[in-house]
């Protein structure tokens, strides 16, 4: 595949701004789009994916637009696992027919996805997962937020299967307030707990691509998304600039050796 790192921009969340290796592809036209996926739509963001690859960094606008995590991940055709971060599981059934969402797409991508060997749920709250009647499947690994803060995480993160690599997802509701400002309700997150869990993965696994959500839309109040954008610009950049280096410096890592 190639390697690309992309902004999908539907609502124009981001302030246009140059990033290195950065690709940017306005989606304001792409009508059926927002919190539910039409088949017009899904065809069409598919054909701008298409070209590109996703074995990158990308941005994918609002939590409204999560489901593009399986619109990548449709473009895998070896095995390899899902990390799934984020405040929510987005497992949910298909509330309009059988149409792809921001809340199901991921139960998707367990049912529908061949090439699926696991699905890591990151970042939740142990009671979303005491409480769900979803999750009884040998394809799923949970990793609560509580497991994150004692630390007890690491062991199951490192117990991963590694001999296929992983594709990445967040969403920055996973964050707190201080760090990221989304249209979502949140979780307690910190931004270097998050970076830390993140090195952990693309320390000990070969990672296909990354996809980052959870920016707060341009059309929402004025003011709130004037504070939004401060924030999220900050933190967008962070975990660009962390992620880029990171990668570059393990593959030219992986490059050097004989």
């Amino acid at each position: 595949m190639n390697h690309r790192n992309m902004v999908f921009d539907f609502t124009h969340c981001y302030t246009r701004r140059e990033a290195q290796d950065l690709a940017w592809f306005d989606c304001s036209a792409i009508s059926g789009s927002r919190l539910y996926c039409s088949k017009e739509a899904e065809t069409q963001i598919k054909e701008l994916i298409r070209p590109n690859g996703i074995s990158g960094i990308h941005f994918i606008d609002s939590g409204d637009y999560h489901y593009i995590t399986k619109c990548m991940t449709d473009f895998i055709e070896e095995p390899f696992s899902l990390v799934l971060i984020d405040h929510h599981t987005d497992m949910q059934d298909a509330c309009i027919g059988d149409l792809l969402s921001c809340g199901n797409w991921a139960k998707k991508v367990l049912m529908e996805n061949p090439y699926l060997q696991i699905l890591v749920l990151i970042g939740q709250e142990q009671k979303t997962f005491d409480r769900s009647s979803l999750f009884h499947s040998d394809q799923l690994v949970e990793i609560s937020y509580e497991e994150l803060k004692d630390h007890s995480a690491r062991k199951k993160l490192q117990a991963l299967p590694t001999n296929f690599p992983i594709y990445i997802s967040i969403d920055k509701d996973v964050l707190n307030e201080s760090c990221a400002v989304t249209n979502w309700d949140q979780g307690e997150m910190s931004l270097p707990l998050l970076e830390n869990v993140l090195k952990i993965l693309i320390s000990n696994y070969d990672v296909i691509g990354i996809d980052i959500c959870g920016d707060f839309p341009e059309g929402d109040s004025i003011p709130e998304f004037l504070r939004a954008e401060r924030i999220n610009m900050r933190s967008d950049e962070e975990l660009y600039h962390f992620l880029y280096t990171f990668l570059k410096e393990k593959e030219s890592i992986s490059h050097a050796k004989p």
